[in-house]
């Protein structure tokens, strides 16, 4: 992995944590440091991209530099004013960190530290709600998969009397001759419930019934 930082400034910054706090705190680590305001400027083989984020339309602008990237680095944003909707975009998008204008030079370095140990660097509530967030599409989507999706499976009246019959063990031949149908019309129905109920076998159809709808074959 290569050893070395891009600071991308503003080009009118809010104040000068980028040039005189973080890049001294990067070389301190052994970073090869190097600045400018054009992220078409960032070299090939940088690890770390410091993107400084203090403009008002932050998230817009950020959109706008990273199509630009022409190399894979790892993202921090940096001079984030108290905008927790940011951040938590900034972690979901799979950017690395954030530092905020009210970080320290120790926070600055406890993040440095760790981003180079290729952990995150979020405060905890953003991390929670982050997490919060993906546990609900999780929870929304397997309730999806298993609710909204499957259409409750309906049998017809027909279908089920033959199943309750079926299930009392009698043979096609005596099932039409209760219910007053041809053999050749019992098997079309059972067919039929086969493929409602993904059932192979009567064997499958006995027990989905069972299962299913037990008060209706007794």
């Amino acid at each position: 992995m290569s050893s070395s930082a891009f600071l991308l400034l503003d080009q009118e910054p809010i104040n000068t944590i980028g040039i005189n706090v973080l890049e001294p705190l990067l070389k301190t680590q052994g970073l090869d440091v190097t600045t400018g305001t054009n992220i078409l400027d960032v070299p090939e083989g940088t690890r770390l991209l410091f993107i400084e984020t203090s403009s008002k339309d932050a998230w817009g602008k950020l959109k706008e530099q990273l199509v630009n990237l022409r190399t894979k680095c790892d993202i921090i944003l940096f001079n984030l004013d108290e905008n927790p909707e940011l951040a938590n975009r900034a972690l979901l998008s799979g950017i690395r960190g954030v530092f905020y204008t009210t970080d320290n030079a120790d926070v600055l370095m406890k993040g440095i530290r760790l981003l180079l140990e290729d952990q995150l660097w979020y405060r905890r509530d953003i991390m929670c709600n982050a997490l919060n967030r993906m546990l609900q599409f999780n929870k929304d989507a397997l309730h999806k998969l298993t609710e909204g999706d499957i259409e409750p499976v309906k049998l017809t009246k027909r279908e089920k009397a033959i199943i309750s019959l079926m299930s009392k063990g009698s043979k096609n031949k005596e099932i039409a001759e209760d219910l007053s149908i041809s053999p050749h019309t019992v098997k079309t129905h059972l067919y039929s419930a086969f493929r409602k109920t993904k059932c192979r076998n009567r064997i499958e159809l006995l027990s989905w019934a069972q299962q299913n709808i037990p008060d209706e074959i007794r």
